[in-house]
């Protein structure tokens, strides 16, 4: 991704289910530097990918949360580097 920030939006993303969405990428790119098995590591990134990420209610009393197009395009580099591993 090409920003270094991830931009707040109303109604976007909750921002603590962002962070527990990269925590748990983190502790696969951890585990996979430490041998992880190929397999295991394929089936754990599903997982994670499949982990939904809550949003923040919109509106006129709406709470803001990480922008879906940023936080999207992060997500979608990152699986992407972590593909480049598998390979």
């Amino acid at each position: 991704m090409e920003l270094d920030i991830i931009r707040d939006q109303k109604g976007g993303y909750n921002k603590q289910s962002f962070i527990e969405k990269l925590d748990a990428y983190n502790i696969l790119i951890t585990a996979m530097q430490n041998g992880l098995p190929l397999d295991k590591a394929k089936a754990e990134l599903e997982l994670i990918h499949q982990q939904p990420l809550s949003k923040e209610k919109g509106g006129l009393f709406g709470k803001i949360g990480f922008s879906i197009e940023d936080t999207d395009a992060y997500i979608a580099d990152l699986e992407k580097g972590i593909a480049k591993a598998f390979k």
